[in-house]
């Protein structure tokens, strides 16, 4: 009997079609089942550090912003922090017994005094014996006295520190810390063993036989103890020429007084400090104490220089009780001092950059899960001791209508 092939229409699957299922669902199968054997062997989720919260479980306060705004304020500080000492480095002190021998040391003086040009004479005399002629070795300018960007010096720095001012630790609390590189600040050679004159600025007003001398320029001297004498003509030292008593003025301004090459950033504690008198015979005296200083740059560039330690006594005298003149004698120190500007390198800032950021966050997030979860037990014990609490209240009410109905069980049967 003839029977028909099964209608594809009806549904019923066919040889064909069954064997492609098998085959699909075998496979299928035995994939799903590799990859179970896999998981059950090396589950990488148990090594995910990084554990996904859905964002319906999650919850945002007040509180949390707050906290927030306050880490991205710290991070930034630091940050600012880090970069400041990548960009400019911080400068390192340190003492040691100066080795260096020298002969000379190079002295810049700018300085205006209230009296015409022709009455001043400059001289120096040393531990040597030798007396130095020096007033035409610096360039005198007539000007006026003008005392409108200078400052009376103060010599209770050191004091009110605590400190001796001839020793070598009042030059780093007379001067103060500079955050800037020295990188830019370096001249060449012939700028670092000499300042010519040409760098020095040009007197503001000019004035031809002035009533007041601006003096500057800058000359070697032996590195001795030394003493420079500015006083006025016929007195002090034997000259042709007597100076009128009526125009003695030693009121000054110094403008800098430095030793070594020039360096801008150096602050020397005379700089921009003048001392005023109206006494004809005055004698104003500055005690130095020279501290050769090395600065040393991030690039591992040197620049030898001098800083120093003053302090000043001024007194008035009588005609012929003493010397009027502005006298600044200068020791040297045995001790010097290097100052070395330490900066971290770009790869010691990326690294420095992630471990604060990473820091301050990480730790941020582990006091605010040890509070909440102090808060949670808080709130758990709280709500223990109140279902104890219910608990005791509904037992004793319960004791006390059970007494209550009995008393009334009791008098009804009495």
């Amino acid at each position: 009997m003839y029977r028909s092939s099964p209608n594809p229409d009806l549904g019923l699957p066919s040889s064909t079609s069954r064997s492609q299922s098998y085959d699909e669902g075998g496979a299928g199968g035995s994939k799903a089942t590799l990859l179970d054997e896999l998981d059950k062997l090396a589950p990488l989720k148990t090594f995910d550090a990084f554990p996904k919260v859905q964002p319906t479980y999650q919850t945002k306060s007040a509180r949390g912003g707050f906290v927030t705004f306050a880490i991205a304020w710290a991070c930034f500080l630091l940050i600012l922090n880090d970069l400041g000492e990548y960009l400019y480095g911080e400068a390192d002190y340190s003492f040691s017994v100066d080795q260096g021998i020298g002969r000379e040391v190079q002295l810049n003086i700018d300085m205006t005094v209230a009296m015409p040009c022709h009455f001043l004479s400059i001289d120096l005399r040393d531990a040597v014996g030798d007396r130095v002629f020096l007033s035409n070795d610096f360039t005198k300018d007539g000007t006026d006295f003008d005392t409108s960007r200078a400052s009376e010096f103060q010599s209770s720095t050191t004091a009110s520190l605590g400190l001796n001012s001839n020793s070598a630790s009042s030059i780093i609390a007379q001067t103060p810390r500079r955050s800037s590189g020295l990188l830019s600040l370096f001249y060449s050679s012939s700028a670092a063993t000499k300042r010519p004159n040409s760098l020095y600025r040009k007197t503001r007003k000019p004035i031809p036989d002035g009533p007041a001398c601006r003096v500057y320029g800058s000359v070697e001297v032996k590195k001795v103890t030394a003493n420079l004498h500015v006083t006025t003509l016929g007195h002090g030292y034997m000259s042709y020429e007597h100076t009128d008593h009526g125009l003695m003025n030693l009121s000054h301004i110094i403008h800098e007084w430095s030793f070594g090459p020039y360096y801008p950033k150096i602050a020397q504690p005379l700089d921009m400090s003048m001392e005023i008198s109206d006494k004809s015979f005055s004698i104003f005296q500055y005690f130095l104490t020279v501290v050769p200083t090395t600065y040393i740059d991030a690039s591992r560039r040197r620049l030898e220089t001098n800083q120093y330690s003053v302090t000043d006594y001024v007194r008035h005298v009588e005609h012929g009780q003493g010397v009027p003149g502005i006298f600044f004698k200068f020791d040297l120190d045995s001790l010097a001092l290097t100052i070395e500007e330490r900066t971290t390198s770009f790869y010691h800032f990326l690294v420095r950059l992630i471990g604060v950021i990473g820091g301050v966050w990480t730790c941020t997030g582990f006091a605010l899960r040890a509070i909440a979860r102090a808060e949670r037990e808080v709130r758990r014990k709280k709500k223990g001791k109140g279902r104890a609490r219910e608990d005791q209240g509904g037992l004793l009410s319960n004791l006390g209508g059970g007494s209550r109905r009995g008393s009334a069980v009791g008098g009804a049967g009495f």
